[in-house]
């Protein structure tokens, strides 16, 4: 069990650039979690219209349909847990690395 959990907190180091500071990569990599995010958001705007209308006109949808919520739901939790993690990590390196400087 200390291997998976292991293996879980190196993914989880290598999905939030903990020991990455290389500004030509942390600046795109966030850019892409924020589009990400974006495209969840309509994505979620699009299944409230489309939960509205089911209503609205009686269609009874599947479980496919409620399946693919719980999933939105889960990625949308996600991405914005790593999005906030690698820009705490990455705003701690620019402290680090400025309080550095300043004693150099």
């Amino acid at each position: 069990m200390r291997k998976i959990n292991k293996l879980a907190d190196l993914c989880w180091e290598g999905l939030t650039l903990k020991y990455v500071s290389h500004k030509e990569i942390v600046i795109p990599y966030i850019l892409f979690f924020i589009i990400t995010l974006i495209f969840e958001l309509f994505l979620s705007f699009l299944f409230i219209v489309s939960f509205f209308l089911f209503g609205t006109y009686g269609y009874k949808p599947n479980i496919q349909y409620y399946m693919s919520a719980v999933i939105l739901i889960l990625m949308l939790i996600i991405t914005v847990q790593l999005l906030i993690t690698t820009m705490k990590v990455d705003k701690k390196k620019k402290i680090y690395s400025s309080s550095l400087s300043r004693e150099l």
